[in-house]
């Protein structure tokens, strides 16, 4: 059975590591502006829909740095701002001693994106200037690394679709300082390389981009950093909801990486304004065959079926934990094993292209 890695229990584990710090923040009077942009009534649809998710995005980062007993200043700018007010609004943050972090929610106007360079660097606490940024990479790209990490202790191979992103640089760009070679995928590459990942990370903000033909039962985690707003009230993810079933554990949408996201970038504001050395928060991976084990389970499922009646998932599970637990009491080699593990089917679903991407987008 597939298990769900729940961001909402990363965000609770955060909340509580750093809400302690909040009686030395609240006297202070330390800022933080979060500002967004707001569509017209006649802008296209597409666009609508992401500065939804930008508005989403930016409500959950208030209420965090709130918690934290920072000011927040949620700063909604009107539809068709002009450069002059809108460099007005970052200056007067940046000469501000008080705002402590500034973010600006992506995406912003196009004619507006140049003048976010404009940022002081110091109060750059989402990497938006990259490499003038005092961290690596974006809060999501930092928060999808540190999930994936305990999953890839063995070095195995990550795919990361969505990899000429915003987010996808970050993402692989910090996979790579840790001594990964991930599998990039972007607009034109052939989707169905996936399958041959152990783990893969997606953040393409296409709903549904990968389905059932492209998750395996032996992905040891599937990231989902999609999320799209529908007319309905819900969201949709980058995977496919019919293949949601199918790795050994995927991160949910929503509640998987944008709560994530607020988690690193309270995480960030405390280690920059209070303690250099406060704790990280961890993710405790659930349990997972690596391809070798899979394999075992698999071909013992498969042999089940055939000389006996019993259910072979269930055979297979009793044959797996024989070997990893020995009668004699001594300890299993080190290393996730899941109980009942599940045999590949065979997928005919048309093979898509990854379509173009407007780069990366807020993910919940």
């Amino acid at each position: 059975m597939t298990e769900l890695v729940s961001g909402r229990d990363v965000l609770r584990q955060a909340r509580e590591l750093y809400a302690p710090y909040r009686p030395a923040v609240e006297p202070t009077g330390m800022r933080v502006a979060v500002i967004r942009f707001t569509p017209a009534d006649n802008d296209p649809p597409d666009w609508r829909v992401r500065l939804e998710a930008s508005r989403i995005s930016a409500e959950q980062k208030i209420k965090s740095f709130e918690h934290l007993g920072f000011r927040a200043d949620h700063v909604v700018l009107p539809p068709g701002v002009g450069r002059g007010d809108f460099r007005q609004v970052l200056e007067g943050y940046n000469a501000d001693p008080d705002t402590r972090a500034i973010i600006v929610q992506f995406p912003p106007p196009r004619d507006l994106a140049p003048l976010v360079d404009g940022m002081d660097p110091a109060k750059d606490i989402d990497a938006l200037l990259k490499g003038r940024s005092p961290y690596p990479a974006c809060a999501t790209a930092e928060g999808i690394y540190r999930v994936a990490e305990p999953f890839a202790t063995d070095h195995p191979t990550i795919a990361v679709v969505g990899s000429k992103g915003f987010v996808g640089q970050g993402v692989v760009n910090m996979l790579r300082a840790g001594g990964h070679d991930p599998m990039t995928l972007d607009y034109g590459d052939r989707l169905e390389q996936v399958r041959d990942a152990d783990i893969v990370i997606s953040v393409t903000g296409n709903p549904g981009i990968l389905t059932p033909d492209h998750i395996r039962p032996h992905h040891r985690v599937v990231i989902d950093s999609g999320f799209v707003p529908q007319a309905d009230g819900s969201v949709r993810g980058d995977i496919r909801a019919e293949a949601y079933h199918i790795p050994q554990n995927i991160t949910p949408v929503p509640g998987g990486i944008g709560p994530v996201e607020m988690a690193t970038l309270m995480e960030r504001v405390v280690r920059q304004e209070v303690d250099p050395n406060v704790t990280s928060w961890k993710v405790t991976p659930g349990p997972y065959l690596d391809r070798a084990q899979f394999a075992t389970a698999t071909s013992t499922a498969t042999a089940s079926t055939t000389a006996t009646a019993t259910t072979p998932s269930i055979a297979a599970a009793a044959r797996l934990r024989g070997t990893a637990a020995p009668a004699t009491g001594t300890p299993s080699a080190p290393g996730p094993q899941a109980t009942a593990p599940r045999v590949p089917g065979q997928q005919t679903t048309p093979r898509p292209h990854l379509p173009p991407q407007g780069g990366g987008g807020p993910a919940r």
